[in-house]
């Protein structure tokens, strides 16, 4: 995989299918994820909310931004922002995503609801709403050279450290939502009605579609050899 000098990790170049870490408030960062529409264009999934101009212009290389994705009710920062830049393209959220995201967000515009957004995508492309989900909640996956790229969004992490803000860090040490490859378990308590029966779920779809490259919603990105392996002891665990 290479990066582009701007930030975007080329998990699949042809396939349209990239990722980048961005600053969502300061000290704080989340990922992005790009896929292929049957268009030809391009799905951004949590887009940055300050995309700089360079950003944009590399991210152009692989297709015109032709869909916003705001995969749950909090990742929705990016999309009043990128409807500016790409007045064109559609905004989409599950359901219960576009509730919460209405209620908050007055610039991220109209917004489609998923299945809307299925038909559209690329062969190999899928986003899927978690069962239980309280506010829209996602996951998403594409076929890639070598395998499926996942982005995870708030079902998993990969935070490398507890945050320094002393209330935040017993949160997460609480939880045990880091530091480490693990599953988010306080942004769960926030985002999913039945966290064992989700996690089921995304157990199975990992064992149909291994992932080469897991994408957190937060937290860096892992695509050692073993990472579809780990991927599924770890949901293994956490549904026992």
């Amino acid at each position: 995989m290479q990066t582009t000098e701007h930030g975007w990790t080329i998990l699949d170049g042809v396939n349209g299918v990239l990722s980048h870490t961005y600053e969502f408030t300061p000290g704080a960062t989340a990922n992005c994820f790009t896929a292929r529409l049957r268009s030809g264009g391009l799905l951004v999934v949590s887009p940055p909310p300050k995309p700089s101009r360079a950003l944009l212009d590399e991210l152009a290389q692989y297709g015109p931004v032709e869909a916003l994705f705001a995969p749950n009710g909090f990742h929705h920062l990016g999309i009043g922002p990128w409807r500016r830049e790409f007045p064109k393209a559609r905004g989409y959220a599950a359901p219960g995503a576009i509730t919460r995201i209405n209620k908050r967000a007055r610039d991220a515009g109209e917004l489609s609801p998923l299945d809307e957004l299925t038909p559209l995508l690329a062969e190999g492309v899928a986003v899927i709403e978690t069962p239980s989900s309280k506010c829209g909640e996602t996951w998403a996956r594409a076929q890639i050279d070598g395998g499926h790229a996942w982005y995870a969004s708030d079902l998993l992490a990969n935070m490398e450290s507890l945050p320094p803000n002393f209330i935040l860090r017993l949160l997460f040490k609480w939880t045990k939502s880091a530091p480490g490859y693990r599953p988010f378990n306080l942004a769960h308590k926030l985002v999913l009605r039945d966290r064992k029966a989700t996690l089921r779920a995304m157990l199975e779809d990992v064992r149909a579609h291994p992932p080469a490259v897991m994408v957190p919603g937060h937290g860096g990105l892992l695509d050692a050899s073993g990472i579809a392996a780990d991927t599924e002891q770890l949901l293994e665990d956490a549904t026992r």
